[in-house]
């Protein structure tokens, strides 16, 4: 008998069960994996957005305190007046990049570029509180800082998977907010600081004319970008078009403003008649405006990195639960199928145990229509069936009962029949050995008269009477003779008869 034939219902179920089980491991086992991984990335980009936000609140400082230091250093006193603020402000600044870091675990290459962005802020700051600089240095090294800044922005955003997110609202909101916005804003920073100085010196070099259109005509193409992706982001998620919507129609228009109040005001105007104080002012608003809608945008930008973890964790959390109910509810359905199999076959059982036992009684069950009910429906038209034939052979077990008490009656009768010929038989065997006894005496006296009748022939002589005589008894005897002949032939037949 094979393993198969020896095992138990049940047991065939586990193993079923467990081979099931074995099939679901891996692809359960690949989905949490990846779960698991997406809610990782997703905490990670959450973790790299607060220090990216904090680079991007120094950046706007530093921006600020260019065009400050640029007004300073070409003779505007009442600009320049604002320049320590903004230094205590950068300050405050970079400790909040410290600890933004610190939290977030940067790698040794960004904790290195940052350290050697704050020493050069630390060279460059006490040259211009002390005017050992020009303006045009001052902005250039200003300018230098902030790129070197926004390119350890852009390794953060390599590092922590923001560069590569695969949500296109999302992606189109860290292009916006963490790429173009700042490139936006610096070179906006950058008219604010240049021509604020010319501004301040009341004249505009071919050089400076150049470079500022330059500036300008960069600015025209990172507004579009930068104005695109809100869009794109805008575009598939209502929750981003719901907050920014407004916020970035104004400051689309206000930032177009700006740019045309420069081309009139300095880069197309004949004569330089703004003061430099409203210059830096309008750029100003309109930078902060910018920086205002980019921490408007990071804000929903973090608030929807977060929500993600926090869906891809009840995503996770719930299949997790339809798993364990999916395997208890089939272990439960296993365990009813189970028993709805087994219990009808135990009844079956029962019921040919007990026809085996000869027990035919009982009344008939409920049973279903599947297999076993009907495998039960035929035991019970077995037994059915049985009750009529068992019947039939009990009354032909009795006919035969009597038959054989007849039989037993006959063979009495002929018992005694066969004693009784017996002993007829065994008088004759006593009448027998009585004729046996005649006939020897017969035989002697055939020998006697043998004996006679030679000495009759020697006495033939004697007379013819005697020979008569002896004639005579010749006959008899020969009637004697077919006598016993016939007597031996009625003891043949009762042999025959007995026999």
């Amino acid at each position: 008998m094979s393993l198969l034939h020896r095992l138990s219902l049940f047991q065939k179920f586990i193993i079923l069960g467990l081979i099931g089980l074995s099939m679901s491991a891996l692809p359960t086992f690949l989905y949490v994996s990846t779960s698991l991984n997406d809610i990782a990335s997703a905490r990670r980009e959450v973790t790299g957005a607060a220090p990216l936000f904090a680079l991007n609140k120094l950046v706007q400082l530093m921006q600020v305190h260019r065009g400050l230091s640029a007004s300073m250093l070409s003779g505007n006193a009442e600009l320049g007046a604002r320049r320590p603020a903004v230094r205590d402000a950068i300050g405050k600044a970079l400790d909040e990049v410290d600890t933004r870091f610190k939290a977030a675990q940067v790698s040794s290459a960004d904790a290195s570029a940052w350290s050697q962005a704050k020493q050069a802020w630390q060279a460059l700051e006490p040259q211009v509180a002390n005017r050992s600089l020009g303006a045009p240095q001052s902005t250039a090294q200003h300018t230098q800082l902030i790129a070197n800044i926004m390119l350890l922005g852009e390794s953060l955003r390599h590092d922590y998977g923001l560069q590569v997110e695969h949500d296109e609202a999302i992606s189109a909101l860290i292009q916006s907010t963490l790429v173009h916005a700042p490139m936006l804003s610096e070179k906006l920073g950058i008219m604010r600081a240049q021509g604020s100085s010319f501004l301040v010196l009341g004249e505009l070099t071919p050089q400076g004319k150049s470079t500022l259109q330059g500036l300008q005509q960069r600015a025209g193409e990172l507004h579009g970008e930068t104005f695109r992706s809100f869009e794109r982001a805008m575009a598939s998620h209502p929750a981003f078009r719901q907050t920014l919507q407004g916020p970035v129609q104004d400051l689309q228009a206000r930032i177009q403003a700006t740019r045309q109040m420069a081309d009139q005001n300095l880069i197309n105007a004949a004569e330089l008649k703004m003061p430099a104080k409203d210059y830096f002012d309008d750029f100003t608003r309109t930078i902060d405006a910018l920086f205002s809608v980019n921490a408007t945008a990071m804000d929903s930008l973090q608030n929807a990195l977060q929500t993600r973890v926090k869906q891809l964790q009840y995503m996770l959390l719930w299949v997790a639960l339809a798993l364990v109910a999916t395997l208890s509810m089939t272990t439960a359905m296993a365990l009813v199928f189970v028993r709805s199999i087994t219990q009808p076959l135990a009844k079956a059982e029962a019921l040919a145990r007990a026809v085996a036992n000869g027990d035919l009684s009982g009344a008939d069950q409920s049973h279903g229509t599947n297999e076993v009910g009907m495998l039960i429906e035929a035991q019970q038209q077995m037994r059915a069936k049985l009750r009529p034939v068992v019947e039939q052979v009990r009354r032909g077990s009795e006919s035969v009962a009597i038959a054989s008490g007849e039989i037993a009656q006959g063979n009495s009768d002929l018992s005694a029949r066969t004693e009784s010929q017996a002993s007829a038989l065994e008088q004759t065997a006593a009448a027998m050995e009585q004729l046996s006894s005649t006939v020897r005496q017969n035989a002697d006296s055939a020998r006697q008269a043998n004996q006679l009748a030679e000495s009759a022939s020697t006495v033939a002589t004697q007379g013819g009477e005697v020979v008569a005589q002896v004639v005579t008894t010749m006959h008899d005897i020969n009637a004697a003779s077919r006598k016993i002949a016939d007597i031996i032939g009625v003891i043949d037949g009762i042999a025959f008869q007995t026999n």
